[in-house]
């Protein structure tokens, strides 16, 4: 049986060669996660500030329940005071 000796050098490339191994596959996988990710859809709707809220009353014709006139509960809110 051989005895191996640990040298500085070969320690070294040892640890250059994984450095530049694992560089190699996180730019694979960026790469593959930016071909994956939809492009981004921007509505040609009117445009208003981050923040600003709307309600908005729903049509007849989305009700969703099928049935004229049902009514809409809102979800349960919280007040901050």
């Amino acid at each position: 049986m051989t005895v191996l000796e640990a040298s500085f050098t070969g320690t070294l490339r040892t640890i250059l060669v994984l450095v530049a191994l694992w560089w190699l596959l996180r730019m694979l996988l960026r790469y593959q996660q930016q071909r994956r990710t939809p492009p981004v859809h921007h509505t040609n709707g009117p445009q208003r500030p981050k923040g600003e809220v709307r309600i908005e009353r729903p049509t007849e014709t989305s009700n969703r329940s099928g049935r004229p006139g049902t009514t809409i509960i809102d979800a349960d809110f919280e007040e901050i005071k």
